[in-house]
């Protein structure tokens, strides 16, 4: 049996003199088999080394998979298992024993898609909540039936049904701009049209001006601060703010509150 690992790990680590090297490249050319095992080795190190997946294919990284992938990348986890792995191979390649090293990388690559697909599957997870627990139908409508109602006001509503959101927004800025009394649910279309836009901090600020209106409408705003942790995937801001809600029943959403905090748990 070829010993594939041995050279393998040999040209990657920088171990071979000049002449070895150029005779493993030449190989290379006519050897199917060892160019096939040095190209799965070589994605295998690129999982867990940052300067390579970031100088990689530009249009793949505008993928939302790969958009997950970076973002897990740049995390403090995936830094303390890249660091481990990293620790674990710079140990075994000091000695002789390159098989070991071989088994090992394999293993560490493993541990890391293992890891990955756990949190894409997070990820996916957030989404699917956020869209069964987002209702933009139960928001009431700005408009009343048989009253003069603010064209600005109606005019964002309509914007919003239609979800041209950033027009939305746009509208609804215009109406608090104009208007000295403001309609209590405009925060909550508006809020929830920047999170659709995902300008999370917009949205925040909206349900903020919400919680403190001292309106009835204000109870809500602790709900709606949760669909943003939850659209942001955010968890230990969307325990917090959902803790809040199930600490008095009689506070709106309580149960869908319930519910949620279990599921991210």
């Amino acid at each position: 049996m070829k010993d594939y690992p041995i050279e393998i790990d040999d040209y990657l680590s920088g171990a071979m003199s000049a002449s070895e090297k150029q005779a493993f490249e030449e190989r290379l050319r006519t050897d199917s088999a060892l160019a096939e095992e040095l190209k799965l080795q070589k994605e295998m190190l690129t999982m867990y080394e940052d300067q390579q997946w970031l100088e990689g294919d530009r249009d793949a990284l505008k993928t939302k998979e790969a958009k997950q992938l970076q973002s897990f990348f740049e995390s403090d986890e995936a830094t303390s298992l890249k660091s481990t792995i990293n620790q674990v191979i710079t140990e075994n390649r000091s000695g002789s024993k390159h098989k070991t090293f071989w088994f090992i990388g394999i293993a560490a690559s493993i541990a890391v898609l293992l890891t990955v697909s756990l949190f894409v599957f997070k990820e996916n997870n957030y989404d699917e909540l956020y869209a069964s627990y987002v209702h933009m139908d139960e928001i009431p409508s700005l408009v009343t039936r048989g009253e003069d109602t603010n064209k600005l006001l109606e005019n964002a509503q309509l914007l919003f049904e239609d979800k041209k959101y950033q027009e939305a927004t746009e509208s609804f800025a215009a109406y608090h701009k104009a208007e000295e009394a403001i309609d209590p649910l405009s925060y909550i279309y508006n809020g929830m049209a920047y999170t659709e836009l995902n300008k999370f901090d917009e949205a925040l600020s909206q349900f903020e001006l919400l919680a403190n209106s001292e309106t009835l409408q204000a109870k809500k705003a602790n709900w709606y601060k949760a669909l943003v942790y939850l659209k942001q995937k955010k968890k230990r801001k969307l325990t917090d703010v959902l803790k809040s809600i199930i600490a008095d029943k009689n506070n709106y959403k309580y149960q869908e509150a319930q519910e949620l905090l279990e599921k991210i748990d």
